[in-house]
């Protein structure tokens, strides 16, 4: 099983007032935190499960890059940023290569997510027979969200700020959801989030 971590560190932050990316959060800036969750779940899924994993994390922070080229990962630039979350989204898919049996795309401002959560996730994921899957709690969905590879052509056809949300709202009966604790989707939007 190919499984690609798009990991989506582009985001302007206006609601915040800055790059709410590189905001200190317990010591560290917010966007390692669901970095060093993704890394704990590819290793998790690598050793326990024996499934393939790349990290890729797409950014237009150059720091965010050097960051991640040192910790390993593959990395790519998002000089389109502008365009919303839907250019991460192309990036990353196309950085995956038509090989990849799951995309999982993660946000980089959700910081209480737990790496063995999206191992779980993944696991369900792989064996649900469904095409698109996320993550929801008391039926608010959240991230990560998973496509199979039947998806690629429409991920890398998306355009706006709407993200995949509008490939599950086309497909509703490809989707299967896992329940997680509503305290992991909770993400960082605006200085006081940070402070609570």
């Amino acid at each position: 099983m190919n499984i690609s971590f798009i990991y989506m560190a582009s985001g302007y932050g206006s609601r915040f007032g800055s790059n709410k990316l590189c905001a200190m959060l317990d010591g560290r800036p917010l966007y390692r935190h669901g970095l060093e969750c993704l890394l704990a779940a590819a290793g998790e899924l690598r050793e326990k499960d024996g499934f393939d994993v790349r990290l890729i994390l797409v950014s237009q922070y150059r720091d965010i890059l050097e960051d991640g080229n040192g910790l390993g990962l593959e990395t790519v630039y998002n000089g389109s940023s502008s365009q919303g979350i839907t250019a991460s989204l192309r990036l990353g898919t196309e950085a995956a290569g038509e090989d990849a049996d799951i995309l999982l795309f993660f946000v980089a401002d959700q910081p209480y997510m737990k790496g063995s959560t999206v191992a779980s996730f993944v696991r369900g994921f792989a064996g649900c027979g469904f095409g698109i899957g996320c993550v929801e709690s008391g039926g608010r969905r959240g991230n990560p969200a998973a496509f199979s590879r039947r998806y690629r052509k429409e991920l890398l056809a998306l355009m706006g700020d709407r993200g995949g949300s509008v490939i599950m709202k086309a497909h509703p009966e490809d989707v299967w959801t896992m329940e997680v604790p509503a305290g992991e989707l909770k993400d960082i939007d605006v200085q006081e989030d940070l402070e609570r």
